[in-house]
Parts: structure tokens; sequence; C-alpha cells
């Protein structure tokens, strides 16, 4: 089966901060030594008979075979060929357990979503042989990049200079704080609804929603003039998202790169502009903003 995408983790010696306590003893328990630091480094129990200047190494092509066999592209990411990078601090506590302290993913609609998964594929880690410092078992900081990747062309990259921010993680549950943040159309709790959709049963709504966008594009698709008369095809996504109001805003498109892209990619704009003001999406109750992905075709 053909892959969409490739994790890439990068664990390098120099990317390892110390976070140290009040006490300067690094026999108590309540420090914290960078990976790069301690004595006797965690590893999983099938990298301890490799030679101890092996054995970092097996750490890391261990992590990175588990995560790419656990790990789920985020849906409506995927489909919006968005593509992302998560950064990740952990800790390896003295019975070797991993706890997830920080995550940064890149300021996209899907921040959530790509931060979320990376937190549960490294939850799926098994514990580590714990480490040790000055022969006392102690906990260990280290940290690593994921990085989302698709194998096609038509990418939405997200810029390298964009700043990211910090994100404390408990659980891999959006927490009341972030529901600032745009919610992916296919996890929201509430969707958003075209006024046709509002007298369905709540369990039909989700697919009401879709089954009205498809018409909305039908009877408003105009076919570029100059592409139809040269019998040229094409498809654009369209990412978007529904304001906490039920507005559409933050329209972003990618078609294929043929003469017409731009034509193609205008019309794209154009339809979604056409859309009417919706009953917002709620989640946990409030109204929230959802990000939405749609492919349109363009076929004679």
């Amino acid at each position: 089966m053909k892959k969409y995408f490739y994790i890439l983790i990068f664990i390098g010696l120099s990317c390892f901060g110390q976070v140290t306590s009040n006490n300067s003893d690094a026999n108590k328990i309540d420090e914290v030594i960078s990976f790069n630091k301690v004595d006797i480094i965690p590893i999983f129990e099938n990298c301890k008979n490799e030679k101890r200047d092996l054995q970092r190494d097996c750490v890391v092509n261990f992590i990175n075979a588990n995560i790419e066999k656990n790990l789920k592209y985020p849906k409506e990411a995927k489909k919006a060929n968005v593509e992302s990078k998560v950064f990740c601090t952990f800790t390896i506590d003295e019975k070797g357990k991993i706890t997830v302290t920080e995550a940064k993913g890149k300021p996209t609609s899907f921040k959530k979503a790509f931060e979320n998964e990376a937190i549960r594929v490294l939850n799926l880690l098994p514990n580590f042989i714990p480490g040790k410092h000055n022969n006392k078992l102690v906990k260990v900081q280290a940290q690593y990049t994921v990085e989302f990747k698709l194998e096609n062309s038509n990418i939405i990259r997200v810029s390298e200079t964009e700043e990211s921010y910090p994100v404390s993680v408990i659980a891999a549950e959006p927490a009341e704080e972030y529901l600032d943040e745009a919610v992916p159309f296919q996890v929201v709790e509430q969707v958003p609804l075209f006024s046709s959709c509002k007298k369905i049963e709540r369990t039909l709504q989700r697919e009401c929603f879709q089954e009205e966008m498809k018409k909305h594009i039908e009877k408003h698709l105009k076919y570029p003039k100059d592409a139809k008369k040269n019998k040229v095809e094409s498809k654009v996504t369209a990412l978007f998202e529904i304001d906490k109001n039920g507005k559409v805003t933050n329209i972003r498109v990618r078609g294929k790169k043929t003469e017409y892209q731009q034509l193609f990619e205008e019309e794209t704009i154009r339809i979604i502009q056409t859309l009417p003001q919706f009953s917002p999406a709620l989640h946990r109750g409030k109204p929230i903003k959802v990000t939405y992905a749609v492919p349109i075709e363009f076929k004679l």
C-alpha cells in the first residue's frame, strides 16, 4: 500500500536542555537531568544488549519505528494537503514511564490535531529501563520533532519563519483555554448548519452539511471559459473556516499545476464566498470556529 505521509523524528544531543531544581544535588529525585547529561540514558528493553555507545541510536531507531507504525495523519489536514511539525518535550521518570510536558505545533488550522496525534503516539511507546545518574535512578528529559509530511505535489506548507506557540500538555484533549482555536469539522461536537439541516436529527446533521455543500458547489460552479475551450480539467482543494458567528473566513485554495491553475483557484474562491451564513458550530456548549476542507472537481 502506498504511504501518503512519512514521519521524521530528530533526537539530537544539542537540542536537549537541562531542567534543574533549586537543589543542586543531582541525586535528588525532584531534579530532571537532560538526556545528554545523564550518566546512563533510559533505554528500551531491546536496546540493553547493545554496546553503550550504540544505545542512543537504538533508542532513536526504536522510537522512529514505533511512531511510523502507529501515527495516523489527521484526516482533515491530509484532505486539505496541510503539512506541519510538532516539537515535543517529554520526561522519563524513575520507573521508566513517559510524560509529555510540552508540545509546540506550527500555527495552522489543524495545530491542535497535529499536537494531539503526536502526543497520542508518544504515549503508545513502552516503558523505558530508567536512566541513572551517580548510580541513582533519575527522571530524564528529552525532546523530539515529529514532521507530518505528505507525498503529493499539491501541498500547503507552513512557513518555517512563522512563530509557534508552546502548549502545556496534560492530556490529548482540547483544554478550555484552547476553544478560541479552530476545531476540525470531523471532531467538533455540533457541526455548523445550513438552514435546511436544522430540523434534521443531530446524528445526521454532519452528513446533511456535506450534502448541502455538494449541492451548493454544483449550483454555483462556473467552468472557466478558456479552460473549457481547451478541454482542461482540474481539481482544487479549498480550506476555510466558519467562525463563531457562522461566517466563512480565511479561505485558502490549492489547485493542480496547469496553465489555468489561477482561473480554477479564483473560481473556487468565488464559490466558497457565496456560501450562506451558517448556524455556528458548538463545542462543549459554546460557539466555536471550525475548519473545513472540500475538494472541487472541474470536469467536462
